[in-house]
C-alpha cells in the first residue's frame, strides 16, 4: 500500500494576499452589472480561497475562469458594455499573472520572469487595446466577431495558464 501524496501547502505571504485582491476585483466587477451571474461568481470565489494558500494550484485558473463567465453573462444580457469588458480582460492578465508570480515563489530572478511574460502581457494588453476602441465605434452584431471574442479571450486564458 502506497503512502498518500502530501499536498503542497505554503504560507500565505504577502504576494498570495495581493493575489486574493486582485482575484476579488476579477470576480466582483462583472457581477455588478451582470447579478444574475452570481452563481459564477461564488464558484469563483471559492475556488479563489482554495487558490490563496496554495493547496491546489489549478484554482486560481478556475476563478478566473469563473470571472470570464461572468463578464460573458453580462455582456450577452447586453448588461455590460465593452469598455467595461476590456477592463476585465486586463484585470484577469493581471491576476494570472500575479497568480503565476506568487506560484513560482519568486525571491530573486524576477526580471527574467517578467521577461519571459512580455509576448503574454502585449498579447492581453493589445486585446483590451482593440476591444476598448471596438467600443468606441458602432458596429453591428455579427456572431464572427462575438466569435472571434470569444476565441481572443479563451487563447488568452489559455497562454497565461501556460
Amino acid at each position: 500500500m502506497r503512502a498518500p501524496v502530501p499536498v503542497r501547502v505554503r504560507s500565505v505571504s504577502r504576494t498570495s494576499l495581493a493575489v486574493a485582491g486582485i482575484g476579488a476585483v476579477m470576480l466582483a466587477v462583472p457581477v455588478i452589472v451582470a447579478p444574475a451571474a452570481w452563481p459564477a461568481t461564488i464558484a469563483g470565489a471559492s475556488a479563489l480561497l482554495v487558490a490563496v494558500p496554495g493547496r491546489w494550484p489549478a484554482a486560481g485558473t478556475l476563478a478566473a475562469l469563473a470571472a470570464v463567465v461572468t463578464s460573458g453573462i453580462g455582456i450577452a444580457a447586453g448588461t455590460a458594455p465593452l469598455l467595461l469588458a476590456a477592463a476585465e480582460g486586463t484585470l484577469v492578465l493581471a491576476y494570472l499573472l500575479a497568480l503565476d508570480a506568487a506560484e513560482s515563489g519568486l525571491t530573486s530572478g524576477r526580471l527574467r520572469w517578467a521577461r519571459g511574460r512580455l509576448p503574454v502581457l502585449a498579447a492581453g494588453l493589445a486585446a483590451a487595446l482593440i476591444t476598448a476602441v471596438a467600443a468606441m465605434t458602432t458596429v453591428p452584431a455579427s456572431p464572427w466577431l462575438v466569435l472571434a471574442g470569444v476565441a481572443a479571450a479563451g487563447a488568452a486564458l489559455l497562454a497565461t495558464a501556460v
